[in-house]
């Protein structure tokens, strides 16, 4: 028999053996002298029901006073008896909430997804190229990890290969691939909320002055280009046509007797077809490789046109400009013409983007001797004027 004064009364227990008896007079002692009553006027029932709490949170890496916490406010809310239910509501509309479902997984299946639409090859390799990069710097996370804040800050910290921060452009565009993956994602329930809508909007004024060839630069650049490029090259510089579309036209496309080339609706970025002036130093350009009808003009891989461009600027000593092709085609197009609508039209792109970007770049002597580049003739050739 063992006296229990824990309580502060004289409280009599009965045990089988005495060494449980010594056992438990041993504990209450120990506590007492520590100021813990409350622990010491526990009973062995108490006790059992507080290890059972314990065992049950442990799996959550939680103590039992934390989890009475949660319960109790949760309960606060919907009522003790409607905890459960409301939880399971919750775990319905929010997926992410109940199963840990990965990065990986998601974006693999995402890509999928693309594929199975018949995604241009181009879009497919972005695809991957971002996805791949968000998968990398984040590994082993899942989907229920990303916030706004987080996404944010990787955006900030991204860097180019040299270590430098990348340009507004590139963290839109990462930010656009991304976006579109949650957005998938939220629409087939897995997160509640697509954490890239209140990402930092990058600002116009951003990106900086366009940068763009000289005349002189671009004379350069064509005259050390590469059999395979040249085409391409100087389709992009005197027509203004985006690289990914260079790389998806035919010969067909260039249209040597009406003189213009068509960028299709399907090769297009804005999926809007539109013809584009064949002027006469890109017919002098062209015609000596002109091929046949349905053969491409650039016929490697999409891919290896701005390496070959890299390749050509290395070897010419020219500067390597980023879509710099494009860049010049505006800059001197806007100002030989005077026109930003006209431009615009030929270039596949808004007013408002040319007017605020390009125009007043360039000079209207300067757009004239850019436009006046033409291939070096043998010496036993003389090439007529309007005759091909």
């Amino acid at each position: 028999m063992l006296a229990d004064y824990s309580t502060g009364k004289r409280r009599l227990r009965w045990f089988v053996r005495l060494p449980d008896a010594k056992a438990e007079a041993v504990r209450l002692a120990t506590l007492t002298n520590a100021g813990d009553l409350e622990g010491a006027s526990m009973t062995g029932e108490d006790r059992r029901k507080l290890m059972r709490a314990t065992e049950l949170v442990a799996p959550f890496d939680m103590d039992a006073p934390t989890a009475c916490a949660l319960f109790a406010d949760a309960a606060k809310l919907v009522g003790p008896h409607k905890v459960v239910t409301a939880a399971e509501q919750y775990a319905k509309l929010h997926p992410a909430a109940r199963e840990r479902i990965s990065l990986a997984k998601c974006v693999d299946e995402y890509q999928a997804a693309k594929e199975a639409k018949k995604r241009s090859e181009r879009h497919l390799a972005t695809l991957r190229s971002i996805l791949g990069r968000f998968h990398r710097d984040h590994p082993g996370k899942c989907i229920s990890d990303f916030d706004t804040a987080g996404i944010q800050s990787w955006l900030d910290r991204l860097k180019r290969e040299d270590g430098e921060p990348v340009s507004a452009q590139t963290r839109k565009s990462h930010a656009s691939v991304v976006g579109s993956l949650f957005e998938y994602l939220r629409r087939r329930g897995a997160v509640a909320e697509n954490p890239c809508r209140d990402l930092e909007r990058e600002s116009a004024d951003s990106e900086g002055d366009v940068e763009f060839w000289t005349p002189d630069e671009a004379a350069t650049l064509l005259r050390a280009a590469d059999l395979v490029i040249l085409p391409g090259l100087a389709i992009a510089l005197f027509a203004g046509v985006r690289t990914a579309e260079v790389c998806r036209l035919t010969w067909r496309a260039i249209d040597f007797d009406q003189g213009h080339i068509e960028i299709g609706s399907k090769g297009a970025k804005t999926r809007s077809r539109r013809l584009v002036p064949l002027g006469d130093n890109l017919r002098a350009w062209l015609l000596p490789h002109r091929g046949e009808p349905e053969a491409m003009i650039f016929p490697e891989h999409s891919d290896g046109f701005p390496k070959r461009v890299t390749e050509a600027a290395e070897r010419a000593g020219v500067r390597r400009i980023a879509n710099g092709a494009r860049h010049s085609f505006i800059s001197y197009r806007v100002a030989e013409t005077g026109d930003v609508s006209r431009t615009a039209l030929e270039a596949g792109n808004s007013p408002a983007v040319i007017f605020g970007h390009y125009r007043g770049l360039a000079t209207r002597e300067q757009a004239r001797k850019f436009f006046e580049i033409r291939p070096e003739a043998p010496a036993n050739v003389i090439l007529m004027e309007g005759r091909a």
